[in-house]
């Protein structure tokens, strides 16, 4: 029975890294504002043509990543949702979504809120050197 306890962690520690958020500094982008923690992502990520709907009752919103370099560009990325009152919308555990542009390719992205009183979102984009 020991045995089996030691090893259900590390047959777990695989998903770990698609659920964690990077050890590094991320980017984050409101859809107006972009702050930066990582200067050579910044400088080959760009996100752009944003549109903004609502559907059912809820927010969505659709942009673009393009990777500006040549070669290809691994990242990952998740999404915060807010209300009104700027304060973060719980709704599970953030999951950071693995990514991978070939150089000068582009990815549209569409984002739905998890709930009628998401008001507004933050995307975070960080480096995958940290996870593999």
């Amino acid at each position: 029975m020991k045995t089996l306890s030691f090893l259900l962690p590390l047959a777990l520690l695989p998903l770990a890294g698609c659920v964690m958020a990077p050890a590094g500094a991320v980017n984050s982008f409101d859809g107006k504002n972009t702050e930066v923690g990582n200067a050579l992502l910044n400088a080959s990520l760009e996100i752009r043509n944003i549109v903004r709907a609502e559907k059912n009752g809820l927010k969505v919103a659709q942009f673009e990543l393009h990777n500006r370099h040549s070669t290809s560009l691994s990242f990952q990325w998740t999404v915060e949702w807010y209300d009104r009152s700027g304060l973060a919308i719980q709704y599970g555990p953030a999951h950071w979504e693995p990514e991978r542009l070939a150089g000068g390719a582009s990815k549209t992205l569409q984002i739905v809120a998890p709930s009628p009183d998401a008001d507004s979102w933050k995307l975070q984009v960080g480096s995958r050197n940290e996870v593999q």
